[in-house]
């Protein structure tokens, strides 16, 4: 009752960012756990996590870039110059870990819209903007925004999708495709890393959002299944 309360009196407060923009910058945050060495790891994983461990420090040089006004939002990894010495593998890697493609969500249409290169096909992945997850009366402080913890079962995996949102800034918005919230998603919580909110600019004329238009548009269902082919065809060609 008491997280219902202050979401509903931050909302009434929220009308304060009704004809605002804002433009969000997101960094990741290593969880350095997840890359210990453990003695019971064979060399491939151990690799593995070294592998991991080195793309991750090259992603906290990228920013994430979350841009919305007040119906409609727009994410993506911002580009950076990168140096000949780089190592161009670590910096793909990087950029999955964070998380590729075009993010769309527009909240009058209730539509979330992912557009996003598979084995050099393009495709718009499709799906609603709603709320379905559990919010819990936990809250912390993050930068300057107190937020409130939410999660969901991940639809096409067995883990759990962590958020943490702030009733303060009232848009169903986040990065990373997740939204459907009563408030701007400031961080996300991964097996590895998270994405956190770093900066926040807010503009008082509305920032012009296009939706993404190339690629053959799919649903969520037909990607999951497209991606699981191909996982499958690896696994084949590899024993």
């Amino acid at each position: 009752m008491k997280i219902k309360l202050i979401i509903l009196i931050n909302l009434f407060v929220g009308a304060l960012y009704a004809q605002q923009s804002a433009i969000c910058t997101y960094k990741i945050i290593p969880r350095m756990e997840g890359f210990k060495i453990k003695e019971t790891d064979d060399n491939n994983t151990k690799y593995a996590k070294d592998l991991m461990l080195k793309a991750t420090v090259v992603a906290k040089e990228f920013d994430y870039t979350l841009k919305f006004n007040i119906t409609e939002s727009s994410s993506q990894i911002s580009e950076r110059m990168t140096n000949d010495g780089e190592n161009k593998y670590l910096n793909l890697i990087a950029k999955a870990l964070i998380g590729k493609g075009l993010y769309y969500q527009n909240k009058l249409q209730k539509i979330a819209l992912w557009q996003t290169n598979v084995m050099g096909a393009l495709y718009i992945v499709k799906d609603s903007l709603v709320n379905d997850w559990e919010i819990s009366s936990e809250s912390k402080k993050i930068g300057n925004y107190t937020c409130y913890k939410a999660v969901k079962q991940c639809s096409s995996c067995s883990s759990i999708n962590e958020v943490w949102f702030t009733p303060e800034i009232p848009v169903p918005f986040g990065p990373l495709g997740y939204g459907g919230l009563p408030g701007l998603i400031i961080s996300v919580v991964k097996k590895n890393t998270i994405l956190q909110l770093e900066r926040i600019k807010f503009y008082d004329k509305p920032l012009v959002l296009e939706k993404p238009k190339k690629g053959k548009e799919i649903v969520k269902a037909e990607y999951d299944m497209i991606t699981s082919r191909i996982r499958n065809n690896a696994k084949k060609m590899s024993n």
